[in-house]
C-alpha cells in the first residue's frame, strides 16, 4: 500500500494525478513568453495597436510589466478553447467583424499559445523525475490533470523523460468538463480503477484543489510554487507546501 509524505499529511494512496504548470514546471518561464508571443502576433495580424494588446493582456490575465499572471486569471486556469473565445471577443469589441476575429485568433493568437513548447519554455519545478520513479516504484500510479491541450502535455512529459510513469493524462482539450468539475478524477478512476477516496491531487490553483474537494479525493496538496496565493489555497488543501519537493514517498 504506498504511502506520501506532504508536510505534515500522510496518506494512503493508489493514484496520485498532478496538474502540470506551475506544479511540474514553471509557470511564468513558459506561459510569460507564450502570452507576449500570441498578444504581439495578435496585433500584427489585425494591424491594430498598444490599445488592443493592453486589453488582450487584460482580458487573459497577464501584466507584461510584472511578468506575472493572476491566479484566478484566465491564463492561469482557463482552457485553450476559452482563451480562443476571450480573444475574438476583444478584436471583435475593436471593430472586427465576428468571423474575421475568429480567424485572428486562430491563426495568430491559439497558434502561438497553443504550439508545443521547445525544451528551452520546460524549466521542472524541483526534483519531478525522481519523484515519478519513487512513486511509481512504490507501486501507486500517476495522471496528469492539466488545462493545456494533450498535444502540448504529451511533449512536455517526453522532454522531461516523465512519459514512462504516467499511466494517463487527462488535458483542456479533451471531451471531459475541466476543473473545478470533478469529471477528470471520476474518469481517472474509471479507467485505472482507483477509487477517488485514494487519490491524492497535487496543485497550484484553487481550481485543483476543488476538482479534488467535489470528486471526494483523499489528499488534496497545493503547492506555492505557481500562481496560486496562500491565503487562497490554505480553504481547499489538506497541506500546502513549497513545492513538489517536500513530497516524500513512504519505504514499506
Amino acid at each position: 500500500m504506498p504511502s506520501i509524505v506532504a508536510g505534515s499529511r500522510t496518506a494512503d494512496v493508489d493514484l496520485v494525478a498532478f496538474d502540470k504548470d506551475g506544479t511540474l514546471i514553471d509557470f511564468h518561464h513558459l506561459w510569460s513568453r507564450k502570452a507576449r508571443l500570441a498578444v504581439e502576433a495578435v496585433a500584427r495580424a489585425a494591424g491594430l495597436g498598444a490599445d488592443l494588446e493592453r486589453e488582450l493582456y487584460r482580458s487573459i490575465g497577464y501584466d507584461p510589466e510584472t511578468g506575472s499572471a493572476l491566479s484566478d486569471g484566465p491564463l492561469s486556469i482557463s482552457t485553450m478553447p476559452k482563451l480562443h473565445t476571450i480573444c475574438a471577443t476583444v478584436l471583435y469589441q475593436h471593430g472586427l467583424d465576428w468571423h474575421d476575429a475568429e480567424d485572428v485568433a486562430r491563426r495568430a493568437f491559439s497558434g502561438a499559445l497553443g504550439a508545443i513548447p521547445t525544451v528551452d519554455l520546460v524549466k521542472p519545478l524541483g526534483r519531478v523525475e525522481p519523484l515519478f520513479r519513487q512513486l511509481t516504484q512504490a507501486g501507486a500510479r500517476i495522471a496528469i490533470v492539466t488545462s493545456d491541450d494533450r498535444d502540448a502535455t504529451q511533449a512536455t512529459m517526453s522532454l522531461l523523460g516523465l512519459d514512462r510513469y504516467v499511466s494517463a493524462l487527462v488535458c483542456g482539450n479533451d471531451a471531459i468538463p475541466s476543473k473545478p468539475a470533478p469529471d477528470a478524477l471520476f474518469h481517472l478512476s474509471e479507467r485505472l480503477n482507483v477509487p477517488p477516496r485514494r487519490m491524492a491531487m497535487v496543485g497550484d490553483t484553487v481550481g485543483d484543489l476543488a476538482t479534488a474537494t467535489a470528486a471526494g479525493a483523499g489528499c488534496r496538496i497545493g503547492v506555492l510554487s505557481g500562481t496560486g496565493r496562500h491565503d487562497d489555497l490554505a480553504p481547499h488543501a489538506d497541506v500546502l507546501i513549497a513545492s513538489i519537493d517536500e513530497i516524500r514517498v513512504l519505504d514499506r
